[in-house]
């Protein structure tokens, strides 16, 4: 059963010089895209999406365009804490990564998203922001350490890293046939999709189309 979908949302840039518009543009509709999967979740009885939107390899990105990110993720931050539709409709905002390294006021204001949302239980968004898998598990080990745990198994070891559930199915568009260092540990029996439309172009059809070739699978486990 598909409970928790995490999504990759690739191939924005090329999808803006393809069609000949503004990063802005096309970084802004990608955001609100989340929303929209959100409710196409719910169609399906998923109770968790997970979504890579930042991530620590993106750094090396032009500093306007990290400058048009951060913009976006404060405008979007801001609509979320005065939209009375995300407590109604019940869902809890987490913001996961190494979320030190963004502007003091952008942490306030993810700091402030999650606090707001804490307590609503009926559907899980995880936005990963400044997210790498080696990063999540070197963070992880490194506080165990600090902890001077002496033995630690696989269970104990999930308690530690930024996302603690593992995902069902993961997706990711554009085409490209890899995971990049997304959720290493947690997608060990994750099933995987590989969507050629950019993340962008992704329509209820499509994602239609990918629950239903998930549904068709048989998950074994390592059985």
């Amino acid at each position: 059963m598909l409970k928790h979908l995490a999504i990759i949302p690739d191939g924005n840039r090329r999808y803006a010089k393809k069609q000949g518009l503004s990063l802005e543009e096309v970084y802004r509709r990608s955001i609100d895209k989340i929303f929209n999967i959100v409710e196409w979740c719910k169609e399906f009885n998923i109770k968790t999406l997970s979504l890579w939107g930042f991530s620590t390899e993106n750094w090396k990105r032009d500093a306007a365009e990290r400058k048009i990110l951060f913009k976006l993720f404060e405008e979007k931050a801001r609509q979320i804490l005065e939209d009375e539709r995300i407590k109604k409709e019940g869902i809890k905002i987490n913001i996961l990564g190494d979320i030190e390294r963004f502007p003091k006021k952008l942490r306030e204001l993810f700091w402030k998203v999650e606090k707001e949302t804490e307590k609503n239980k009926k559907f899980v968004l995880n936005i990963l922001l400044n997210y790498g898998g080696r990063k999540e598990i070197i963070a992880a080990v490194n506080k165990i350490l600090s902890e001077r745990k002496k033995k630690i198994n696989e269970k104990g070891f999930k308690r530690y890293l930024w996302l603690k559930d593992e995902p069902d199915l993961i997706i990711r568009t554009s085409g490209e046939m890899r995971l990049s260092g997304f959720l290493p540990f947690q997608a060990a029996y994750s099933e995987l999709f590989f969507e050629k439309k950019y993340f962008p172009e992704l329509a209820k059809k499509d994602f239609k189309k990918i629950i239903a070739n998930f549904s068709k699978r048989e998950r074994r486990f390592g059985r």
